[in-house]
């Protein structure tokens, strides 16, 4: 037989589980009769003319009844719920790692043209279109012997103790934890086993509530329900009887937990498969009406919010499985109006609201309900939802939303035609596969003989040694991977940098320019070679720490009386899956470089800055009687303080002069001035400038500001600070500085001292207009917004544009003017850095 069976459980399948001896045997015996009738199917389904009740209904019915007992029914129930889970959710699985390992050219098509090859899977997958865009629910493939076996095993002691072990395993897998990646920089990414755990438990939970749907509902099944009459008389009958399995609560803990992309899936699959009239008893009722809000919240939901609970993904399937919902024949179309005219969608924004209503309801009532708690990431807020998961759980016809687009819209609906490949009748034959799938069945085998915690305890051990192999290679191989790629970068700086020194002056811009552009390829192959290193530094390394972590983790954790060969297997099957999720997370973050690029781009902006020679320094005697940098910058900090200090009464009009005669001779006749000096020679005297036209504006007279105006304009000083504090001369900062005086003359100087720094290209016009724009966006008082517009319009006075651009800059610069002139309130400037 082609499926997996139950493996033996050595905690709950042995003889002590069962009252007697006979009890025990006949169990072994119902098993194996199950599993004939099991292959009987398999071998005889598709034959044309075969019949399920003809050949195995009288088997069945015989097989339940061989011991009526209630521990033999618990364990049979137990045993076809297993089963129904292996068939058809972990067979689907294998059969899709096959398909991954067999067609391996599509690895390389993944490479070189992913766009095509994802537009290919999704019409691979995307079902056939047809008239009617609702699907109703259906047991396809092997779920159709389960639903079989349901329906003509006719003993009702089996559908109570099904239906019991179906609630339970239901509940234990909504209280299921999906936590983000520990080692991702963002609180919502997870990795991908995360991601394949989330979708094979939504999956089961969505095929155990639908089986277990079918079982509720199938005492009330009829013809008659589209009788208004009869439903009435059905719905009075039925109005006191209350489910065994609490669906508003689940959902109440779903909204407080944060988890309805895995609860609302699989509550539509349940609601799913009743009849007319148990959807409109009051218990079913308000379930209908609670997922109702939950839908209509998603569709007026505003993602770009900061605070927002739910991610797009979960959003998206969240509408689109209760619309499908809401769709189906048998769901009452009657209450929508009702729900609508009560409650109002603006006041049900968020699902915080919805819950406190809920809470609010069942406390009137005597309901007990659970308290909500806040969590720092919930499942709602996790990338955890990817195209798969869609395909999976949406079943609207032709609905294909890509989630990796954060733009997209809820309602963005792509269909793409379906096409039957012809290459899906062809035998595969793929022994690395095979090999793989006969080794994950041993291992499957392998835990069926043992305790529930050995498996427990290896997934906890990959999981945690994973985690701390991938944590050394963060803080150990890549740090002296970066550490010498850096290195090495250096020297090709140095080296590259002699080589392509610039002869002039008035080419250093467009030389820098050149030379960043010359340096990418060199950082391009450096980074990916330091790239390959490093895998190849994790191959050879991260084995080895693996294996030492597992086994000593391995003798510590399982229990002492652990046979030997028990711990080597443990070890096995645990170093093998820390390796999976190693060499995973190596494949997704090391990757072309990208991890030591963003080094190399700091180092060549901190060297292009900081590295004198390149910037090349004009041929210039030496003049030891000019004043040493140190001196000049003491000169110029003094005379701040002085200004500030005591009302500058002592600064007069030749101080000034003579401190920046002697700030351009050093600039100019300095040979031992380094850069870093001259970049802070620079910035003081903005900053005089400033204060000088803050306190001392009779002192910033024409003369002073030709001075200033001659120190700026050299050449040297817009080869060395790309990013000057001239280009923020219309800082907040400066505003700030310029406004603490009050005086309304200081803006009028400031407005003309700018033009003229505009006219003589020291300030670039599209630079400052950007400046204004910047302040444009705070908010600022009234008072200096005026100011602010006198300013400007002394700037734009007298000014004659060269171009178009020009021009249009000047025009939007007395629109600003005007503009600050015009506002009549404004904000506090608390907010004001």
């Amino acid at each position: 037989m082609g499926e997996l069976n139950v493996c033996f459980q050595i905690d709950t399948d042995n003889r002590e589980n069962f009252p007697s001896a006979a009890a025990f045997q006949t169990f072994k015996n119902q098993r194996d009769t199950f599993y004939e009738i099991f292959r009987i199917w398999e071998k005889n389904h598709s034959v044309p003319g075969w019949n399920f009740q003809i050949a195995l209904g009288s088997k069945i019915r015989t097989m339940l009844t061989l011991h009526n007992d209630a521990i033999n029914y618990y364990h049979f129930a137990r045993l076809f719920k297993s089963q129904l889970l292996i068939s058809c959710i972990q067979n689907r699985q294998q059969t899709e790692i096959e398909d991954d390992e067999n067609i391996s050219f599509l690895k390389a098509l993944k490479h070189e043209n992913p766009k095509k090859l994802n537009q290919l899977q999704k019409r691979l997958v995307t079902p056939q279109p047809s008239k009617n865009q609702v699907t109703e629910p259906s047991f396809p493939g092997v779920q159709e012997f389960f639903k079989d076996f349901i329906l003509f095993a006719f003993n009702p002691i089996f559908y109570v103790h099904l239906e019991n072990c179906l609630i339970h395993e239901i509940m234990e897998l909504n209280d299921t934890q999906f936590n983000n990646s520990e080692i991702e920089d963002s609180e919502t990414i997870v990795d991908e086993q995360t991601q394949q755990n989330f979708i094979i438990c939504l999956c089961s939970l969505r095929l155990l509530a639908k089986v277990l749907g079918l079982l509720v509902s199938l005492p009330y099944r009829s013809e008659s329900n589209n009788f208004k009459e009869l439903i009435a008389t059905q719905v009075e009958i039925r109005t006191k009887v209350v489910p065994a399995i609490n669906l508003h609560l689940c959902l109440h803990n779903a909204i407080a937990s944060g988890k309805l992309s895995l609860t609302v899936p699989w509550i539509v699959k349940y609601l799913a498969m009743m009849d007319t009239v148990s959807l409109r008893l009051p218990y079913y009722k308000q379930t209908l009406e609670l997922l109702y809000y939950i839908y209509k919240v998603v569709n007026h939901f505003d993602f770009s919010a900061s605070d927002s609970f739910i991610s797009q993904q979960t959003a998206i399937l969240l509408k689109s499985t209760l619309c499908w919902l809401f769709e189906l024949s048998n769901v009452p179309k009657d209450f929508y109006l009702t729900w609508q005219e009560i409650y109002k969608v603006k006041e049900l924004r968020n699902l915080k609201q919805l819950d406190k209503q809920y809470v609010q309801k069942n406390i009137l009532l005597g309901e007990p309900t659970v308290s909500i708690t806040s969590t720092k990431c919930n499942l709602d807020k996790l990338d955890i939802i990817n195209e798969r998961t869609l395909r999976i759980c949406c079943p609207l016809v032709g609905l294909n939303v890509s989630v990796s687009n954060s733009n997209a819209n809820l309602n963005n609906y792509n269909s793409n035609k379906h096409i039957t490949p012809v290459s899906s009748q062809l035998h595969k034959s793929a022994k690395s596969a095979g090999i793989k799938h006969l080794e994950l069945k041993l291992e499957e085998a392998f835990f069926g003989g043992q305790p529930a915690s050995t498996r427990k305890t290896v997934d906890f051990v990959s999981e945690r040694v994973a985690s701390t192999c991938v944590k050394h290679i963060c803080n150990t191989l890549l740090m002296s991977s970066r550490e010498m790629n850096l290195n090495i970068f250096r020297e090709i700086l140095e080296k590259k940098q002699i080589e392509r020194q610039p002869e002039k002056i008035g080419d250093l811009l467009r030389n820098i320019t050149d030379f960043k552009a010359f340096i990418s390829t060199h950082m391009n192959a450096l980074a990916t070679n330091m790239s390959k290193e490093l895998k190849d530094q994790c191959e050879a390394s991260i084995p080895g720490i693996c294996e030492l972590r597992v086994t000593k983790c391995m003798e510590s954790l399982l229990a002492e009386d652990s046979l030997t060969s028990v711990k080597e297997m443990c070890t096995k099957i645990a170093t093998r899956l820390a390796m999976e999720r190693i060499h995973q997370w190596i494949q997704s973050h090391i990757v072309g470089g990208s991890l030591f690029i963003k080094d190399m781009e700091l180092e060549l902006n901190r060297f292009l800055k900081n590295n004198a020679p390149l910037h090349p320094i004009e041929e210039k005697k030496h003049n030891p009687n000019a004043m040493s940098p140190t001196t000049i910058t003491d000169n110029l900090r003094e005379f701040i303080w002085i200004i500030l200090d005591n009302g500058s009464d002592s600064l007069t009009i030749t101080m000034v002069l003579t401190v920046l005669d002697n700030l351009y001779q050093t600039l100019n006749e300095r040979a031992d001035l380094v850069v870093g000096p001259e970049k802070v020679l620079y910035s003081l005297s903005i900053d005089f400038a400033l204060f000088l036209v803050a306190y001392r504006s009779d002192l910033f007279t024409l003369k002073v500001q030709e001075k200033f105006i001659k120190v700026w304009a050299m050449s040297r000083y817009k080869a060395l600070e790309l990013d000057s504090s001239i280009n923020r001369i219309l800082s907040s900062r400066n505003v700030m500085l310029l406004a603490q005086p009050e005086k309304e003359e200081v803006w009028i100087v400031f407005g003309k001292f700018i033009n003229k720094l505009i006219k003589k290209n020291v300030l670039d016009i599209d630079n400052f207009s950007d400046q204004c724009v910047a302040l444009f966006r705070q908010n600022w008082p009234v008072p200096i917004l005026k100011r602010l517009s006198k300013c400007l319009m002394e700037v734009i006075t007298d000014f004659k544009a060269s171009d178009e651009t020009t021009e249009k800059v000047k025009y939007l610069l007395g629109w600003i003017a005007e503009t600050y002139n015009e506002i009549e309130f404004c904000d506090n400037y608390n907010s004001i850095d």
